[in-house]
């Protein structure tokens, strides 16, 4: 995958130089400040007036570097101002690209003036950039948050990327599952790691493995393997808002328990199983309490742990 990445950042920068060698022009639809540098604290050179006309030369950090007669200058990139077809004397306008775009490939752009800055980013080569246009789950959904080691911002787009293509190495956890699967354990760890850190270390402390089975298959933690096998029905389940994940999160944990607990020396005797499974339902009903705050499963867990001791409530 990263392979291909680099070659689509060379074909990427082959055929931005071609574009950038196109005129481009613009025709501004208010009164706009030209200024000397690409900051508001640059100085004003010239004020132009609604419908002037401005050749496209650069971009760099949100500003447009134009050509006004024969003097440069810089304008903003989110600015008012209409596009113009090759040639720069057309009536005709042309909308921004939503594929010939850095928001297609690398950025992620929340709002239009993002999206703006992405097409001419795109437009002159410079797509590959420090700063990024995070979604507000970028620190969580990503594979940097899960232990990679990411010292730069593109390892952080490259571990968003990663973490959506269920790529992220996760810390000493061998995963061995489907795509979806992963990625249902990833949501899962990163908001453990977000909103329960205390639980998500005693999750990925009690498991070494986690592999998805089939159904004939025995399902649940091999506490002396440290190994949790479980089917994909399991973990995908049909629940409204974050309940999903805080399923996930909470059966990560409660299977963590069972390793701990019997690493702990507790719980030997078969007749005492359903004080085990007591104990770490309790803990995974305080999961996830924690990671979805309308108990959407609170009903459910703490019926179970009422019935414990009822054969029909026991799973095990």
């Amino acid at each position: 995958m990263k392979s291909i990445r680099k070659i689509a950042v060379v074909l990427l920068g082959l055929f931005c130089s071609v574009a950038s060698s196109q005129s481009i022009h613009v025709r501004v639809d208010s009164q706009t400040n030209l200024r000397d540098d690409n900051s508001l604290e640059g100085a004003i050179v010239e004020t132009v007036p609604a419908e002037t006309i401005l050749r496209i030369i650069g971009w760099r950090d949100h500003w447009l570097r134009v050509m006004r007669g024969s003097e440069r200058a810089w304008m903003a990139d989110w600015v008012n101002y209409s596009l113009l077809q090759s040639g720069g004397g057309g009536e005709a306008t042309t909308p921004l690209s939503r594929t010939e775009n850095c928001c297609a490939l690398e950025w992620q752009c929340p709002d239009q003036r993002a999206r703006t800055s992405g097409y001419w980013a795109y437009r002159f080569g410079r797509c590959l950039r420090t700063e990024t246009y995070l979604t507000k789950d970028y620190s969580t959904n990503n594979c940097c948050f899960l232990g990679e080691s990411c010292p730069r911002d593109q390892h952080w787009r490259e571990g968003y990327a990663s973490f959506r293509n269920a790529q992220c190495e996760l810390l000493f956890i061998q995963i061995d599952a489907s795509d979806e699967f992963k990625r249902r354990l990833y949501l899962a760890f990163a908001a453990l790691k977000d909103r329960a850190p205390v639980w998500y270390a005693y999750a990925i402390s009690g498991l070494d493995q986690i592999r998805e089975v089939s159904d004939p298959m025995p399902v649940g933690v091999n506490v002396e393997k440290r190994r949790y096998s479980e089917v994909a029905s399991s973990l995908i389940v049909d629940a409204p808002g974050e309940a999903p994940i805080a399923w996930v999160a909470g059966v990560l944990v409660h299977e963590a328990c069972h390793v701990h607990l019997h690493e702990a020396g507790l719980f030997k005797a078969p007749h005492i199983a359903p004080e085990e499974e007591k104990a770490c339902t309790e803990v995974q009903l305080i999961v996830a309490d924690i990671i979805d705050p309308a108990n959407y499963y609170h009903d459910f867990l703490q019926t179970l742990i009422d019935n414990i001791h009822d054969p029909a409530y026991q799973w095990w």
